[in-house]
């Protein structure tokens, strides 16, 4: 244990000191990383205080540390910009209670793992609470207390963890003013104490007692394999390592006991300070927590020995012991950081991609190995680019992590302290992902892409040493005798359609495994490339069922599901689980499968047909006791996230050959059409199901959510890639959001030189672009849909960049809406003129989640869509959809006509957002406005599954579908 000093002796001297070192704080930092590796090698941070969420030293209060007081409010970094980048908002700051009702899922609340669909838990995933719940019965699986238990493995804390919905810090608010079962400040499953209770319990959470989970920079920025055990009672023999202990104690013991303010100082129990350029050093830490392994009533903790519980103050805190020779004569301490993360530290929380896609991180296991005779070794770990280099901006690096691809600064010059960004953007670029997270970053830039630097990129790498990735594919097949039979002049325009249709990593990411080596399945669709462009990529879909009720789409959660089963043991003490009544009690004769997961009871599925009729009925009775009359309770099958594969790329010589795709012709060479047994072909099948009996299809108590899913007369539920195909170029979503066919978006504006927000605005004519530098000037905050609608993708927003905004805009989201049928019947009714455009609602919300009534003076430069030929066209408003005005014509400064070659649009300001039309007084008649291309899709696809498009559809509209125009 360590000995305190007392706090009246170092207090001032501390702050004074910690005041002084925040003004060399930048240089220092320089000078440390500057000579070293721009990688993952650790480099000695400058010496800090290291001080609680009060401002206090560690040594004086014994608290917990606190990373906003230490490194942001109290040091040099931006700790709430830094802490608002998606991963570690994860949907909290799109959440709305609304949102799933908006996108088919009602118990949705945001696209990300807060509020979204769980990636954990199976078919029966944990469902957030909504912010506002006019019952307990209506109170979901958890609130954001438990989110926090449940998740705390993989997320950072700062974001959701430590800001509610409307973006106030949980611990600052008063618990007086909190709405009765706000799903922030309420929580299932425990007490008023933080306590565990039973599943029907829903109580405030105490969270000025538990604190929140700031972030924990070390996660990312510590050398995960360089932790170590100073706590003599878990260096005993066979005990887990320093990382498990880590993981553990932030898990199992902080937060399932609702310390969320300790959560954060468990790492530095195990971070080593030992400064590895120093020979002499030696291991040490900056705490220990004061355990007891001898205790009656250990913490369980999976895979983790010794067992132990915490000893508590007489607050019922966990005891801190501080390491006061850790820290120099001022009360700093420096410690081994990462400027950039390494592998590890990505994977101790994308380690699920093992098994979802297949992929292990870029650490060792990444390296291609050789044999004696240089014959490369099968490693389904393997990727070809690990241990390479790119050069970019003038940098080397090596590729030996993720940074190589996803960190903007990674190949940023340290020759100079200009360079050294204190608060570095922690938005990771990123593309068209399987999550619809901040969906507006996507490509804004993207990672980097095979695409870009094999192809795009100032010095391209090109293997082969061709001019261009289409010549060096040509040349490449034509050695192989693949072009064998076709002309000479063919051969360009069959290799660009195989690169314009066909994504680089549906050829070359092969031989994927899971967890334990399993073979892996690898199906293909399309998906929206940077491009604009569909292109086949390799994938695996989380397969996935819920239950709803079939007439509101009332989606049941856990513990509705749950509330009808009763755990049971046999003589053997094996678990089972019975079905009972929610109205009488009673025990159906029904059995289920029951296993402890993850520390809960998780129920399975009844294998007859009876068992099925019987669950369904009770789940029938639990919706009507939430006050839904005539309930239809179904089981829907669906696909929550379809996994992209793009790393573990194999060498040119394993990739797919043309035989895969494409059978020869009686001549000897390859059909232009796909082999029907091919891996594109409906001879390739995943089983997504057995159901017990297929009268459960047959009359309806299960439906299929996947147009391509199909039921055999067994009962076996398959889908074919040749469906997927077929049906992803309709909708080419990646998540059970439909994003690709969304009639609403929102998203934050970027802020970009003008040229590059007239390319996002889509306008591309030089006059027009001309016209939006006059407007705006050098740079500007736009932002424009990317996914969705025909007509959503059309809209831009574009907002002057000047001191005054530049203050408030970033932290504006904007919304935007296709109106619904009834204002678009009433915008059309107005006596306005007939609408030659769709109907959109417009809406700004600020930091806190309000609504933005008007812009304080400044106008936004709106562009929609038009369809209309004339130019003598008024734009028209609402503020509530029923009462519709014109705005000044004076207001309007483009129209572009629809034509053949070009798309319509108007531009206009507003000082203010509400619903915006386009109408021409000159038809005579009010006329329905004809239905967009992505509408009349949906209405020929049928609904729930299976139905058909036509093919003139398919190929006439879907390049309209994800196009923009370009010159």
């Amino acid at each position: 244990m360590y000995k305190l000093r007392s706090k009246v002796e170092t207090t001032g001297a501390r702050r004074a000191s910690g005041r002084l070192a925040g003004a060399l704080r930048g240089l220092a930092l320089f000078l440390a990383v500057g000579a070293a590796p721009a990688g993952a090698a650790t480099v000695m941070h400058p010496a800090i205080p290291i001080l609680d969420e009060n401002g206090n030293h560690v040594l004086d209060s014994g608290r917990p540390y606190s990373s906003k007081m230490t490194c942001g409010t109290g040091g040099c970094h931006d700790y709430d910009a830094i802490t608002s980048a998606y991963h570690f908002e994860m949907g909290r700051d799109e959440a709305r209670d609304d949102f799933g009702a908006r996108h088919g899922l009602s118990h949705l609340v945001s696209p990300g793992y807060f509020g979204g669909y769980a990636c954990m838990g199976g078919s029966n995933p944990d469902v957030l609470a909504k912010k506002a719940n006019a019952s307990e019965a209506d109170f979901a699986d958890r609130g954001s207390a438990g989110w926090i238990q449940r998740c705390v493995s993989c997320h950072t804390g700062g974001g959701w963890m430590e800001k509610d919905r409307n973006g106030n810090r949980y611990d600052e608010t008063d618990p007086e003013s909190v709405a009765h079962l706000d799903g922030d400040y309420f929580n299932r499953g425990t007490d008023e104490n933080n306590q565990p209770a039973s599943p029907d319990t829903v109580a405030q959470w105490d969270w000025k007692k538990s604190g929140v989970v700031e972030a924990d920079c070390f996660i990312c920025h510590a050398d995960l394999k360089a932790l170590v055990k100073t706590d003599p009672q878990l260096a005993v023999e066979g005990s887990s390592d320093a990382l498990t202990h880590f993981r553990s104690l932030r898990r199992y013991v902080l937060a399932n006991g609702g310390y969320f303010r300790y959560i954060g100082t468990a790492i530095l129990e195990f971070l080593n300070l030992r400064n590895p350029d120093d020979p002499s050093d030696t291991d040490r830490s900056l705490v220990n927590f004061s355990r007891d392994t001898a205790a009656e009533n250990p913490v369980h903790m999976r895979r983790t020995s010794p067992l132990y519980a915490l000893n508590l103050d007489g607050n019922g805190d966990p005891i801190l012991n501080w390491n006061a020779s850790a820290f120099d004569e001022n009360g700093r301490v420096s410690i081994p950081m990462l400027r950039f993360p390494d592998n590890d530290n990505c994977m101790i929380c994308h380690r699920t991609s093992n098994s979802r896609r297949g992929f292990y991180g870029f650490g060792e296991d990444a390296a291609m190995t050789y044999d004696e005779d240089g014959v490369v070794e099968e490693d389904y770990k393997d990727d070809v680019h690990k241990g390479l280099t790119w050069t970019e901006n003038g940098q080397t690096r090596k590729i030996e992590n993720c940074n190589a691809c996803h960190s903007k600064g990674y190949y940023k010059s340290l020759a100079s302290t200009s360079n050294v960004d204190l608060d570095a953007d922690h938005n990771f670029m990123k593309g068209n992902s399987d999550m619809d997270l901040r969906n507006d970053l996507d490509y804004s830039p993207n990672a980097r892409s095979c695409v870009y630097c094999h192809d795009e990129a100032p010095d391209p790498a090109i293997p082969s040493g061709q001019e261009n990735m289409l010549m060096a594919h040509l040349e490449r097949w034509k050695a192989n005798g693949d072009m064998f039979g076709y002309t000479e002049s063919s051969l360009t325009r069959i290799t660009q359609t195989h690169l314009d249709v066909v994504s680089c990593q549906a050829c070359h990411i092969t031989n994927k495994r899971s967890r334990r080596g399993r073979p892996l399945q690898i199906l293909y669709r399309y998906r929206q490339e940077e491009d604009g462009r569909l292109r086949i990529v390799p994938y695996n879909p989380r397969i996935r069922y819920y239950w709803k009720d079939r007439n509101t789409g009332r989606v049941l959660t856990k513990t509705d599901r749950n509330s009808v089963f009763e755990l049971k043991h046999d003589a053997d003490g094996n678990m089972y689980g019975v079905i009972i009544d929610p109205e009488t009690g009673q025990e159906l004769p029904t059995r289920v499968s029951a296993r402890m997961s993850h520390g809960s009871i998780r129920f399975g599925d009844p294998d007859t047909y009876q068992g099925f009729v019987d669950l369904k009925k009770v789940y029938d009775k639990v919706l009507k006791s939430k006050g839904i009359a005539n309930p239809d309770a179904v089981m829907v099958w669906t696909e929550s996230n379809e996994y992209v594969m793009n790393h573990n790329t194999r060498p040119a010589t394993e990739s797919l050959q043309c035989d895969a795709c494409h059978a020869r012709t009686a001549r000897g060479s390859f059909s232009a059409l796909l082999r029907a047994d091919g891996i594109l072909g409906e001879g390739t099948i995943k089983k997504v199901a057995t159901l017990a009996d297929r009268r459960m299809y047959d009359e309806g108590m299960v439906l299929l959510d996947m147009p391509y899913m199909k039921v055999d007369d067994d009962g076996v539920i398959t889908e074919s890639v040749a469906d997927i195909l077929y049906a992803t170029r309709i909708n080419p979503s990646l998540t059970v959001l439909n994003m690709a066919r969304a009639t609403s978006a929102s998203g934050k504006p970027q802020k970009v030189a003008i040229g590059d927000a007239a390319h996002k605005a889509g306008l591309y004519d030089a006059d027009d672009r001309s016209r939006l530098a006059e407007l705006m000037g050098d740079t500007a905050y736009v932002f424009a849909p990317i996914y969705g609608d025909n007509a959503l993708r059309a809209v831009a927003l574009i907002l002057p960049s000047n001191t005054r905004t530049d203050r408030v805009f970033p932290d504006y989201r904007l919304h935007v809406e296709l109106a619904s049928d009834t204002v678009t019947d009433a915008a059309n009714g107005a006596g306005l003129g007939s609408l030659v455009s769709n109907v959109f609602s417009l809406e700004a919300t600020d930091i806190d989640g309000s609504t933005v009534a008007d812009f304080g003076g400044t106008r936004v430069l709106v562009k929609i869509p038009y369809g209309g030929s004339g130019e003598d066209i008024k734009v028209i408003t609402s503020p509530d959809g029923t009462a519709w005005n014109e705005i000044p014509s004076s207001d309007i400064v483009m129209v572009q006509p629809q034509t053949a070659e070009e798309d319509g649009f108007v531009m206009f300001w507003t000082a203010h957002f509400s619903y915006y039309g386009v109408a021409d007084a000159s038809v005579p008649a009010a006329a329905d406005i004809a239905p967009s291309e992505d509408a009349e899709a949906e209405a020929d696809s049928g609904s729930g599954g299976g139905g058909a498009v036509s093919w003139l559809l398919l190929a006439a509209g879907v390049p309209l579908l994800f196009r923009r125009r370009r010159p």
